[in-house]
């Protein structure tokens, strides 16, 4: 009660103790706690926290606190700091507290510090909530990351795992799947040889969201019927226009194109999908329209005729807009090598980048494909003559690696080859020559080349005598089986001049298929390769 104009010393005093939140003041010259309300205490687990100086509190989990409130007596310069920890108990999850803590300077009439006032609240409900919060935002991140990777896979597996690679052709594909959010539609491509030596080569969409993804297969095994039947063009987009009133897909569109690797003669028709585009040099140039925007009737159908020059690659996409974007946005594009074919770069690799760049830039809701072939120069075949000794055996390796990845085979056709090759070369330097003065004269000779029927052929051949394997070969004799689980096909042809081991594999490329995650801050989709391809 007051009296005399003077506070109630003990009703100030009650009123400071059981005020909420955290209260202490400390005095300059000794750091001495001068004062501490109940919630102070508690929160430091003090009950004689008054009269003790701040060094004397030396609990790990408290020295914020008392870092703050000793330098803020000493150079009384505030300080504030919202999410302040104080851990009073290690032995349980629940001993500590969070605190948003503001401890400001003492001051006497003066001005001059003479201790500091800390004043604080326990923030730790809404820390713990925040925590649960997050922990459900990265269960739910979580599960959307494994339903995106399953959408992925599973679309992946609807398409086809790698492209044909020739001499006179390189081919690449990339597949980029929309958000799941955003996923309108599903892209499809394929290619294909036909008898002719021709590249069959088409890539389209179908509208809807699962179901759409299921139909692209189906739709393709139509297609390849088709083709093996020998369809030509028209009669193989009828076909899959066919399909698609058939299961109820009426807004499907496609493109269909034949090419000849060799004349660079190029045959093509649409279903209200957008033209090829064809890039050289010198940038892009449009070909004809087959037909209008709008899917058009099989009466309306028609197969044009164009050619590619060398150096020059055909461009087939899908995102799901009707006739694509305007011709303007691909200006950019152009052949950077000139159709000179290079160990070190694949010009169809580079263009299914660049084209998805374009079709990306302004935003998409469905996924987009890329399929390109690329009238290059044919690979150099790759010939080696080396002595036969097994010190060679490993830069052989490594020049047939090299070779390969430069022809443009996958890892997995790479690594088959390569381990082909060096156990055919082995055999023939320990078994073709039977002597030490035969092996020092002895040569082993590799030839590689990729062949018009997209397959790579490396022969490997010495000029020594064939020795049957034994009947019990013991712990030897297991390079054959292991070519053979590489997907090779060997054919040994021996005679009194040597022997040649001929080994082949398709000659493909895997297709790039990646998932378009959140956009970056140019806003547009940032891209992440899925695994297994």
């Amino acid at each position: 009660m007051a009296t005399g104009g003077y506070a109630d010393e003990s009703a100030v005093l009650h009123a400071f103790d059981g005020s909420p939140g955290i209260q202490i003041v400390v005095r300059s010259t000794d750091l001495q706690v001068v004062a501490a309300n109940r919630g102070a205490r508690e929160c430091l687990d003090r009950s004689d926290l008054v009269g003790l100086r701040l060094p004397e509190l030396r609990a790990p989990g408290v020295q914020v606190v008392v870092t703050a409130l000793s330098e803020v007596a000493r150079t009384g310069v505030p300080f504030h700091e919202n999410l302040v920890p104080v851990v009073t108990d290690w032995s349980g999850r629940s001993g500590g507290r969070w605190i948003d803590l503001r401890v400001s300077p003492w001051l006497d009439a003066s001005g001059n510090v003479v201790g500091a006032v800390a004043a604080g609240v326990d923030v730790t409900e809404h820390v713990r909530a925040a925590g649960r919060e997050r922990a459900r935002a990265a269960e739910a991140d979580e599960l959307l990351a494994r339903a995106r990777e399953v959408a992925g896979r599973l679309q992946g597996a609807l398409l086809p795992a790698t492209v044909p690679l020739l001499p006179r052709l390189d081919v690449a594909a990339s597949y980029l799947l929309a958000r799941p959010e955003q996923d309108g539609g599903a892209g499809w491509f394929d290619t294909a040889s036909l008898p002719d030596g021709r590249v069959a080569l088409a890539a389209g969409h179908l509208p809807g969201g699962v179901e759409a993804s299921a139909a692209t297969s189906e739709l393709r095994t139509v297609l390849a019927a088709r083709l093996s039947e020998g369809a030509g063009v028209l009669e193989a987009l009828e076909a899959a226009e066919a399909y698609a009133e058939r299961v109820g897909l009426h807004r499907t569109t496609a493109c269909i194109a034949f090419l000849d690797p060799r004349s660079g003669e190029l045959e093509y028709a649409t279903f209200g999908h957008p033209t090829p585009l064809v890039v050289g040099p010198d940038g892009t140039r449009s070909l004809p329209t087959a037909s209008g925007r709008r899917p058009a009737s099989r009466s309306e159908q028609r197969v044009l005729r164009a050619a590619l020059r060398d150096g020059e690659a055909i461009v087939l996409y899908a995102d799901g807009r009707e006739g694509g974007p305007e011709q303007d946005a691909f200006a950019p594009l152009h052949v950077a090598t000139g159709g000179v074919w290079t160990a070190d770069s694949s010009v169809a690799v580079d263009l299914c980048r660049d084209v998805s760049g374009v079709l990306t830039a302004e935003g998409r809701a469905d996924d987009v494909t890329v399929l390109v072939a690329h009238r290059r120069t044919p690979p150099a075949p790759l010939d080696l003559v080396v002595p036969a000794e097994a010190r060679q055996l490993a830069p052989v390796r490594g020049e047939v690696e090299a070779w390969a990845r430069g022809v443009g085979l996958g890892d997995r056709d790479r690594a088959g080859l390569v381990l082909g090759v060096s156990e055919a070369a082995a055999n023939a330097v320990e078994h073709a020559y039977g002597t030490a003065a035969d092996a020092a004269v002895g040569t082993v000779e590799i030839h590689a080349a990729v062949h018009d029927d997209a397959t790579v052929e490396v022969v490997v051949r010495d000029h020594g005598r064939w020795h049957e394997p034994p009947s019990d070969p013991g712990d030897r004799g297991r390079g054959f089986p292991m070519m053979l689980s590489a997907g090779l096909q060997v054919r040994v042809v021996t005679g009194s001049t040597g022997t040649a081991v001929t080994l082949r594999c398709p000659a493909r490329r895997p297709v790039s298929l990646a998932q378009a995650d959140a956009e970056a801050d140019d806003g547009r989709p940032q891209v992440v390769p899925l695994a297994g391809r």
